[in-house]
């Protein structure tokens, strides 16, 4: 049996292996479109009427943000920087791309956003994460995979 060339982003009859070079600007595009998309749904509930149901839990939802936020930043530099035991262990056994994990803990940021604008009618939480998941674009490229 003849052993077929395997990127490293890819692993051979699993689930993975659509994760491509070439396949991962399309993966950014589908979690940028589906972020905006469920800010735009949030938005136009809004806009018809639909009153805010978690106006209560402000206090507590930006405890929450803030500990998400913090959460992801630390993950995002020791992704990107340090490098740490915790983070190799987790990129080997996830086999995804460090570019797309970077990307989803990107997103992190928005959608927290979103959930925070869809109880309390307040876009702020979810410009601000749309604005680092951008960010995060621009962090983890495709070209600098290793």
């Amino acid at each position: 049996m003849g052993h077929k060339s395997v990127s490293s982003f890819s692993t051979t009859g699993s689930v993975h292996a659509w994760l491509t070079r070439e396949n991962l600007p399309r993966v950014r595009s589908l979690l940028l479109g589906l972020t905006l998309f469920v800010g735009l749904v949030i938005w136009v509930a809004f806009t018809l009427g639909l009153v805010p149901q978690g106006s209560h839990l402000v206090d507590r939802l930006r405890v929450l943000g803030a500990m998400t936020w913090i959460y992801t930043l630390v993950q995002i530099l020791d992704l990107k920087l340090w490098h740490s035991r915790f983070v190799r262990r987790r990129r080997e056994s996830s086999r995804i791309p460090e570019a797309l994990e970077g990307w989803l803990l990107g997103q992190m940021f928005a959608w927290f956003g979103i959930a925070y604008y869809a109880l309390t009618d307040d876009p702020s939480w979810y410009v601000a994460g749309l604005f680092f998941f951008l960010l995060s674009f621009l962090l983890f490229p495709v070209a600098a995979e290793r």
